[in-house]
Formats: C-alpha cells, structure tokens, sequence
C-alpha cells in the first residue's frame, strides 16, 4: 500500500459496502452549494409522503389486505407473511405508490419541501436486525426508488428530509417503529450499535445531494434516559460525514425539555434542528373542547410554549407532523370540514409565526377518501390551496425579477434606515461599536433574501435565518476581525431579511 493510499484511508471513510449502496441509490444529479443552501435554509412548506417506504396498514391498505388474517401491523410482520414473494410485492408499491404527478401538483400549490420516512432496513444487507435479517433481499432495490423521489422533488425544486422513521428495536412502542410491540432500541447495545451504523450510512449517502432537507436520525422516540446520549453519538456520526449537513431530532413529546437539549447539542454540532409533532385528534376526551375553544388554547397556550422554544433553539425549529383532523365531539352541531378548515387555518398561523417549517401528515392514503390525506384535505376546503411564501401566486405582478431589481434599487435607503435605527438602540450603552460589522451582515442578508426570493423556479422565504446569519458572521469575523461585534453582524444580516419581507408582503 503507498503512502497516498494510506493517507486517503486516514481521512476518507469509505467503507466498501457504501459504494454498494451508492450504485443502489442512483445518479443524482452534481452537487450545487447554492442551491443546496436554499433548499436547507428556506422556510419550508411540507408534506410527508408516509407509508412510502415504512408502511402502516392504515394508510397502504391495499399491500396489507391479503396477509388480513395474520394480522400484520409492522412492516416487518407484513413482509415475513409475504415470504419468498415480499421483494417482488415490495417493488410494485414503491413502483406505484408515488409518481412523478404528485411533485408536480405539490410544486404548483407551494410545497416545497417532503419529508420522507424510511425504516433503517431499506439500506439492506448489512444494515438490518430481527425479522428483516432473513429477508434483506427484499429491500435489494429499495434505494433505487429513494433516488427516485429525490430526482422527481428536484426537478420541481423540492428539497426531501430524509426521516429515518424506525430504527433497530424500535424506538416506540407504535408499530410504524417498524417492530411490534415494546420499544427495545435503548435496551440493546447491538441495536444502538446498528442504528448508529445506519445513520453513517445515510449521512454518507446524502450530504452531497442538491436537495436534501437534512437528515432525521429518529422519529417520535421514547423519552428515555439514554435519549440525549444517543442524540450526541449520532451527531458526531454524522458530523464525521459532513459537517454541514442539518440533522433533525425528536422532541419525545417533550418540547420543553428538548429544546434545552437541542439548544446544548448546537453549541457543539451546529445545525441541528428540532422536530414537534402536533395532533389535536388524540387529545384525552375530557380536553376534546369545541372548536372555538381549540383555536383559542391553540392562540393562548401552544402558540407561547412554541414560540419560548424557538427562542431557545434561535429558530431551528420545525412541526415534522400535523393534521387538520379533530375528535369527533369537537365538531359536534357543525359542518366538520368547514370547523376543521377554520381551524386547520389557525394552526398554520401560528406555526408559521413560530417555527422554520411544518410537514402535513400525510400526502396520500390509499383510497384518498380522509382528512390524513392532504390532498383529499384540500379537494374538500379543509387545507388550504395554495402554500407560497409571501402570498406569492401565479398571478402575481409584479414579478419576482422586477421585485429583486426594484429591492436592489432600495438596498442603500434600507440601510441607512436601519443602521440609523441600530446606532439609536445601541445609544444607551457605553462601550465600542462595529457598525461596520452591521453594514456588513445586513448587505450579506439582503443579498441572501434576494437569492432565495429569485434563484429557484417559485420564490423561498428565508426560515433558519439566525443558523445562516450565524454562520456568515463566523467567516466575516474570521476574514475581518472584531469577534466581539459578530452579534451586530447577525443583527444587520436579520434585519435586512425582515426588511425584504415587509416590502415583499406590501407590494405583493
């Protein structure tokens, strides 16, 4: 072995059985750094295509209905019923199950971005545990239909999070955990050692791919006291893949306490984001209140708890799940798509006012004939129909050119206003400013805005502004100095971002 070889093995971590399951996923198309910057740092309007990859009888119904006597929740049991034909079986729902229609409808409504749940076992042998060991040949072209959705949501530039719904053992006690029956995934030292193996894989796989999201290392787990030491291992997995690529976490169902975990794991990890998932439909029936009442705790409690998280996460904060669907006895003497519209209406008021994104639950449902399906959601008036940021539509005029230009034609107004604004704030406090600093990172914001406003086929919303503003201040100090001004270089870069937006939002 030469010396070149020896120092590519040092710092490459390739292992062999990874360039199989390149080779599985496809050839994506080249890597662009600006474009992947707007795919990851825009505000994201969502969808999760459940049950695309980690199947739920509810929702595939129809792969589920000849194994009806066996009962088979997991994905797992289903496939031991299918036996030696599961692969075959397989193919043709991933082959049909989404196409290329369905991105082009999210593209024209405003969905810019999906979130894709899959179960560890997709990556196949090598990477499975338990009832998918025997039957790793099934998920032999799995990756292939992965690339697949990927290339259709990059042709109408939606980004994909990569939602690794199930790990090893289950990491709850549901079924779509991909394991029947108790969560094992923290009893198992073999299990957390798989799972880690398959997020490497995963980070290995996607980090260079235009438009992915991020990657999300668990999905709804048990609040276990192993929980927060896990969420380190993993990130530092992926961080020795990529030191870029946003890696999502759970909150346990306990936004409060994760967000203060979240808030820890920045400081060493970057960008990392936490995901909530809201549902009003599985509330105790003593709080199932009429709509009225739901709004109104919506406004007065969720929208506070939500908000205090954001604060403490600097904005990198999304609802990976929510649903327009509400208890039956909430709806009670009403139309219960009219109430459920009005409220689904209300939520994402609020959850656009709080957080960088939200992901409806979920796309389709076999027969499409159920609020869960947000497209039988919005045929009927209980979602809306269009998502743009802005309020921006077809329609629209001016257009996004002559907006950027007429903002350009601004850009020297806009700052002297809010650097004047920022020198009277800091007024107050004795001390050493860097107004240059804030110049700076508020012609780098306003810079930025444009971009994402303009570069992609429909205009982007900034949504992580405080990671990205973070972030481009970082290098600024490092190429200017003044490190104790890196805040009002932040502070510049925000306001111009706000400031595009009031503009946008009064001519439009």
């Amino acid at each position: 072995m030469g010396v070149l070889t020896s120092i590519k093995n040092k710092f490459v971590r390739v292992p062999p059985d990874y360039a199989q399951l390149s080779a599985r996923l496809g050839t994506l198309a080249p890597f662009d750094a600006a474009r992947a910057r707007i795919f990851r740092y825009r505000k994201q309007y969502g969808v999760n295509l459940g049950s695309m990859f980690c199947l739920e009888p509810w929702i595939a119904t129809r792969i589920y209905e000849e194994y009806a006597t066996h009962n088979p929740e997991a994905e797992g049991d289903l496939v031991e019923c299918m036996g030696q034909c599961s692969a075959e079986k397989m193919q043709a729902h991933w082959d049909s199950w989404l196409q290329r229609a369905d991105f082009e409808r999210m593209a024209n409504i405003g969905i810019n971005s999906v979130r894709l749940p899959v179960g560890y076992w997709i990556l196949g042998y090598g990477f499975v545990a338990e009832k998918y060991y025997s039957r790793a040949q099934t998920y032999d072209r799995a990756l292939y239909y992965v690339g697949r959705i990927i290339s259709w949501a990059a042709e109408f530039d939606i980004g994909v999070l990569i939602d690794i719904h199930a790990l090893p053992g289950g990491q709850n006690n549901d079924s779509h955990s991909g394991a029947t029956g108790p969560a094992r995934l923290f009893e198992s030292r073999n299990h957390q050692d798989m799972a880690i193996k398959c997020i490497d894989a995963f980070a290995y796989l996607l980090a260079q791919v235009t438009n992915i999201v991020g990657l999300q290392v668990i999905n709804e787990p048990q609040d276990h006291p192993e929980l927060e030491a896990f969420y380190e291992r993993a990130l530092k997995q992926v961080r020795a893949q990529s030191p870029t690529l946003p890696v999502y976490v759970g909150d346990a169902w306990n936004l409060d306490k994760y967000a203060c975990i979240v808030k820890r794991l920045r400081r060493r990890f970057g960008f990392v984001v936490l995901d909530t998932h809201k549902y009003w439909v599985f509330r105790p029936e003593e709080k199932q209140y009429p709509v009225k009442r739901l709004i109104k705790e919506l406004q007065e409690i969720d929208m506070p708890e939500l908000l205090h998280a954001s604060v403490e996460l600097e904005g990198n904060l999304v609802i990976g799940e929510y649903s327009s669907i509400l208890p039956d006895i909430s709806c009670q003497g009403t139309n219960p798509t009219v109430s459920m519209g009005e409220f689904s209406r209300e939520q994402l008021k609020v959850y656009n006012s709080t957080t960088a994104g939200t992901f409806y639950w979920t796309w389709r449902l076999q027969h499409d004939a159920g609020f869960w399906s947000m497209q039988f959601a919005i045929n009927v008036g209980a979602m809306p129909s269009e998502y743009f940021p802005f309020g921006w539509s077809f329609s629209v005029e001016p257009s996004c050119e002559v907006i950027v230009r007429m903002a350009e034609e601004r850009r020297s107004e806009w700052r002297e206003k809010r650097l004047q604004g920022h020198m009277n704030y800091v007024a107050q406090w004795e001390g050493d400013f860097g107004f240059g600093h804030y110049v700076a990172g508020f012609d780098e914001g306003l810079t930025v805005a444009l971009e994402f406003f303009s570069r992609l086929k429909f205009p982007s919303k900034l949504g992580f502004g405080h990671q990205l503003a973070s972030e481009c201040a970082i290098v600024y100090v490092f190429q200017h100095g003044g490190n104790q001004w890196q805040w009002e270089y932040v502070d510049g870069f925000r306001e111009a971002n706000d400031e595009f937006s009031d503009f946008v939002h009064l001519i439009i």
